[in-house]
């Protein structure tokens, strides 16, 4: 299959191994409902192809994605207005949430190899992945929280992190480094940047040993734990949510934005963030 906003290719040296490049660098990867699509087109090439054992999802150029594009129906529904209609934005939300799963049930290791920015849509991405590993620079945070709302899935954070840590992410609007995402349980490892590709790979080669059935069966029933205590519930209320949020207070930050240029909305809703320790914006920005 052709693809314009990706890049899918198996390892040269051990096709067992596939690689999923998001690539559009020059605008930080952003999610859109065209790479979106792409995305899952290609996780589902990748589900029937039986040579591929486990894939591995990265991201061209200075980061791995700063989230949904502004604008695209994954990020909003606003039709023509700026204020987004509730049952609308509910169903694009939904939708959302019902493609990731598609991600969380496949059957086959995923990895996430994160450098630079992986923002609010792009948490959500990477929390339905088996396996992270971040360069220890990598910046992780929900920057459209800051005015838009919630994530659809919470980005999985009070699974991943606990309930103190994710409502310390969310109600400050600061990011994390990649030490600190190891540290806090958001990913399994942080490693030196220039190592990451290698660290990525390695942990490939070293699950590719594993016959793939016994790994679709380790992947299931580790999954079904989660799946007990409620996480699929979890993830369709964080959508409601989220519609609500859009609806009540995010629209008008969209209609703000569309008065004043989003870039210079976007600058000037940020400057308060731009002194804090933890917190490096990015010179491109998405709505998440």
């Amino acid at each position: 299959m052709e693809y314009q906003n990706i890049i899918l290719e198996k390892d040269k040296m051990d096709g067992r191994i596939a690689k999923l490049t998001l690539n559009q660098p020059e605008k930080l990867n952003p999610l859109s409902e065209t790479m979106l699509n792409e995305i899952f087109d290609a996780v589902d090439e990748v589900e029937q192809d039986e040579e591929v054992v486990v894939l591995i999802i990265k991201g061209a150029g200075r980061s791995f994605s700063s989230g949904y594009e502004l604008g695209s129906p994954a990020a909003s529904s606003r039709g023509e207005s700026a204020v987004p209609r509730i049952g609308q934005s509910r169903r694009n939300l939904v939708r959302t949430v019902e493609r990731y799963l598609r991600l969380w049930n496949f059957r086959k290791p995923t990895i996430a190899q994160v450098h630079g920015y992986c923002l609010s849509g792009a948490t959500e991405l990477i929390a339905m992945c088996d396996i992270v590993i971040a360069a220890e620079d990598a910046q992780f945070g929900h920057i459209a929280g800051r005015d838009l709302g919630p994530l659809r899935t919470n980005g999985l954070y009070p699974f991943l992190v606990g309930i103190r840590r994710t409502k310390e992410l969310l109600f400050t609007g600061d990011f994390i480094d990649g030490k600190t995402a190891e540290e806090w349980g958001l990913i399994n490892y942080a490693v030196p940047a220039d190592e990451l590709e290698e660290e990525a790979y390695d942990m490939a080669r070293r699950i590719v040993r594993i016959p793939m059935e016994i790994l679709s069966y380790h992947k299931a029933t580790t999954n079904e734990f989660w799946e007990i205590i409620g996480v699929h519930a979890y993830l369709m209320n964080s959508a409601n949510y989220c519609a609500s949020a859009m609806a009540e207070v995010g629209g008008a930050s969209l209609q703000k934005g569309g008065e004043m240029g989003m870039k210079e909305y976007f600058k000037a809703r940020d400057l308060p963030w731009r002194e804090h320790k933890r917190v490096t914006l990015p010179k491109q920005q998405s709505e998440k």
